[in-house]
């Protein structure tokens, strides 16, 4: 029962995905059954479904912390500008994935990536979803909001991926977009997820200053492991 609470709990966010890639591209382009995109939604969907079901049945903790909603409960003392950035990394979101098939159906703003290259996605894209849910499932804090977790323990996590970089989660979701971004044939968006990366950045000084605050661990843990993202050079 577990696991399929799990494998059913991101259904919303993947076919939201799935109408924002399908339904833009039928429009502007006329493909309704666009097939890369297609594939897409099989490879995400199903990895991110049956990786829950797993977290849901191996790692009850650590998947009911993801399933909080994006705005904490007042009590918890959420940060004014985190509700705000989620709801603006929302919004971005949307836009991004809904700019993909404008691109590649209507704009063309750059050369199509070669079938080289849309591989080189596919596999990033796989490769970033399997460190975000390796993060998640070394991580029972992973909360998708900055709020006060000390009724459950909040602890530093100091091992596996925590002890290349500090935010694993954030790295493989870059991965993600960058993945997304070529295997769907558009440049254009793949530099796009600058953008992503400067809301995550901005999201990591807010993050980090509040784990600063309450867990007094975290500033020799962050001495410790110098990445954010990448370990040593970001």
């Amino acid at each position: 029962m577990a696991f399929v609470r799990g494998f059913l709990s991101p259904l919303p966010l993947v076919a939201l995905i799935t109408a924002d890639l399908l339904v833009t591209a039928g429009a502007v382009g006329g493909v309704w059954a666009w097939p890369t995109a297609l594939v897409f939604v099989g490879v995400y969907g199903g990895f991110s479904m049956t990786a829950s079901g797993l977290l849901a049945m191996l790692r009850p903790a650590s998947f009911a912390v993801r399933q909080l909603k994006w705005v904490a409960r007042k009590r918890a003392g959420q940060p004014l500008i985190d509700a705000l950035g989620l709801g603006l990394y929302m919004a971005f979101f949307l836009g991004w994935f809904a700019f993909i098939p404008v691109d590649v159906f209507r704009l063309r703003l750059l050369p199509t990536p070669s079938a080289a290259v849309e591989g080189l996605g596919l596999a990033l894209l796989i490769a970033g979803m399997a460190i975000v849910y390796a993060a998640i499932a070394q991580n029972r804090f992973a909360a998708p909001t900055i709020h006060d977790q000390s009724a459950e323990g909040q602890q530093v996590i100091e091992t596996g991926l925590y002890g290349l970089v500090r935010h694993p989660f954030y790295a493989g979701m870059l991965l993600v977009y960058v993945g997304t971004a070529l295997w769907l044939g558009s440049f254009a968006a793949a530099i796009g997820v600058a953008g992503f990366l400067a809301m995550t950045l901005a999201r990591i000084v807010i993050e980090e200053r509040w784990l600063r605050a309450h867990l007094p661990a975290y500033e020799a843990y962050a001495r410790r492991v110098r990445g954010r993202l990448i370990p040593v050079l970001l």
